[in-house]
Formats: C-alpha cells, sequence, structure tokens
C-alpha cells in the first residue's frame, strides 16, 4: 500500500448519540471484488441530517457506528485481486446502494439492487464516504465521463439519479403529459432538468422559495406555471380553477402538505411518484386515492444503467446540478444550513 496511510479522518455516527465526530480510524483494505477509492469530493444530503436524529437503529442490520456520507466521487487507488473492470486512476462516482449482485439475487436479478436486502448501504448503517478512503465492490465504482467534475460527479450517484429513476423509470413523462411537481431542492432541481429534457406537454412546479422558483423559470418553465403556495392559495384550488388536468405528481418534499396536495391534484387514473422522505411517516387519503384509482409509487435512488444514461446527460450539459462547496471539516454546520433551508442546490465537501 505504497503512498496510501494506514489511518485517516473520518465523520462517525453512533445511532442515537444525535452527533457526529471527527475521528481517526484505519483505512480499509479492500476485499478481492472491491477497489480503495481515494475521495475527491462528497455530496451532503437531507438523509445524512435524517441519520442524526434516528433515537435507535431503523433495521437490525444496520451498525450502530459507522462512518457517515453516502455520496462521493473519487480516484482508484488499489485493486482486489479479483477486480477486472477498474484500472487505478480511474475517476469514479460512487453508488450508495450498488446491491450484492450474486446470480441468484431475488433483488438484483429483478433490476432491483438498490433494495438488495443483503448488500452492503454505503453511509446508511455501513461505512460511508465522509472520510479520505473508501474501499467499496468494483460495481459500486461507476466511472466518469469527460466534462463531469469531481464536485458533479460525487451527487451523481444520489442527487441527479435519485431523481432521474423517478422522472423517467417511474413517472415514464410522455410527451402528451402533464406533470406536476413539488420541491425544488437539491434532487427536484435536478428532476426538473431531466424531466425537460423528456419533453411533457406541460410541466407545473410548486415550491415556497421564490429564488427556487426563479431557477425553474430560467430552466424554462413558465411563470404562469412556478406556483408559489400559501394558505390562502392551494395548488390543488389553481389546477382546479385553472381546469388543469395532471397526469403524474412527482413529490420531490414528502411532507404531508405536498404528498396530501399530489393525491388531490392528479387525475383519476394518474399517478404520484414520491421521491422526497421529509417523513417517515405520510397520510394516504384512502378514498381519494381508491375512488380515482391512483398508482402511488415509491422511488429509492435508481439503476446501473440510469446511472449510465444521468452522467452522459451531465457530460452534454443537459443536466447541470447546482453546487456549492466547503470543507470537510464543516460538515456538521452544513447539516445545519441544510436543515434550515439555507442551501441552494447540492453542498458538496471538499477535502
Amino acid at each position: 500500500m505504497a503512498g496510501i496511510p494506514s489511518t485517516m479522518k473520518a465523520w462517525t455516527v453512533e445511532i442515537g448519540q444525535h452527533e457526529a465526530k471527527w475521528c481517526e480510524v484505519p483505512v480499509p483494505k479492500p476485499a478481492p471484488d472491491a477497489v480503495l477509492v481515494k475521495i475527491l469530493a462528497m455530496g451532503v444530503c437531507h438523509s445524512d441530517c435524517s441519520i442524526l436524529s434516528l433515537p435507535d437503529l431503523p433495521v437490525p442490520s444496520w451498525k450502530r457506528s459507522f462512518i457517515m456520507g453516502h455520496e462521493a466521487s473519487g480516484e482508484v487507488v488499489q485493486l482486489g485481486s479479483a477486480v477486472s473492470k477498474h484500472q487505478i486512476g480511474d475517476i469514479v462516482t460512487l453508488m450508495c446502494c450498488p446491491g450484492c449482485q450474486v446470480s441468484d439475487c431475488p433483488e438484483c436479478t429483478r433490476g432491483l439492487q438498490r433494495i438488495c436486502t443483503t448488500a452492503e448501504t454505503y453511509g446508511l448503517g455501513r461505512d460511508g464516504f465522509f472520510t479520505e478512503y473508501a474501499a467499496v465492490k468494483e460495481w459500486a465504482a461507476v466511472p466518469v465521463p469527460k466534462g463531469v467534475s469531481p464536485s458533479a460527479a460525487a451527487i451523481a450517484a444520489d442527487a441527479v439519479l435519485t431523481s432521474y429513476h423517478a422522472v423517467k423509470g417511474l413517472a415514464k413523462v410522455q410527451p402528451h403529459e402533464t406533470i406536476l411537481m413539488y420541491g425544488l431542492g437539491g434532487v427536484g432541481l435536478n428532476g426538473l432538468q431531466a424531466m425537460m429534457h423528456l419533453g411533457p406537454k406541460r410541466v407545473i412546479v410548486v415550491e415556497k422559495r421564490q429564488e427556487l422558483l426563479d431557477e425553474a423559470i430560467k430552466l424554462g418553465v413558465p411563470a404562469k406555471d412556478a406556483f408559489c403556495p400559501s394558505e390562502e392559495t392551494k395548488v390543488e384550488d389553481y389546477l382546479s380553477a385553472q381546469k388543469i388536468v395532471v397526469d403524474t405528481a412527482v413529490d420531490f418534499v414528502g411532507a404531508d402538505s405536498t404528498f396530501a396536495s399530489a393525491q388531490m391534484s392528479v387525475r383519476s387514473g394518474g399517478t404520484v411518484v414520491l421521491v422526497g422522505m421529509n417523513s417517515f411517516s405520510l397520510p394516504v387519503n384512502t378514498f381519494i386515492a381508491m375512488s380515482k384509482e391512483l398508482k402511488i409509487l415509491c422511488s429509492w435512488n435508481g439503476t446501473h444503467t440510469e446511472l449510465r444514461e444521468a452522467l452522459d446527460l451531465m457530460a452534454k450539459g443537459v443536466i447541470r446540478p447546482q453546487i456549492t462547496t466547503d470543507n470537510i471539516r464543516t460538515m456538521p454546520r452544513v447539516l445545519e444550513d441544510l436543515n434550515q433551508g439555507k442551501i441552494k442546490g447540492r453542498r458538496v465537501l471538499l477535502h
């Protein structure tokens, strides 16, 4: 391991302690089917805030103490003995939910590697990427095309992939459709760009922050379709008054108010795609959902194929994530800013 240190600094968490600690930990050694990646950039996500707030393990398979962070890019610096798809020096983005890829896995064999129950999920109950080095399975490291910076690549496998999967893989946006979307945060803005690329007939965006609605307008959403809700003016009332028929609603917020509004707003036989998770429990209006025969789909990350497609769109400038950067040592403050809605787009940490 010439040139690779024996220890490194990392942000660790012990579930139930509600704080992250800057610790010195051993540099991991890659298994035969894994690579060691020197981390170049790390994305910060609302899920990181949620981890710190957990009172106990959400599922028994989680470790109680682990390195935080599930979005990152880096350089491959060491190969496991059985690795064949990577070379030293490859620049890669890291998938947090790569699956086990075993030939008889009931999830991976159906293209559902992101919900594989036996694989490690980096930064979510297992050691993640808020550190200097990470050992990941070789299929979790996806090559980054030219034209995509390390900072953009850091969020490609979550903030971009999650939105792309929701819009293309689940919503299956079509040219004749009217789409309603809630939330223009770090994931939602990427989702809007993917949506505009797919070219539906109309996109209506709902967001409380005017500066983010202004960003949507810059991306091509007509000002009349950039909606700021209030107690007096609800989007479902506006849609009804304007006789606008919504085929699909995509909720990038995942709050009681947005999820309820989505169910009320879509047409009979329409689709609601849930992406955001601001609440661990959301109400389904069973009368509305059943009487309208709504399809409610829940989205989680995405596929390897979708990630490669999203990276290609990023390289072509079709999807341009809004990124600001900070130093890794400021991670706790960044989480506070994220919780308070002070961050536009995605914040990326650098060494």
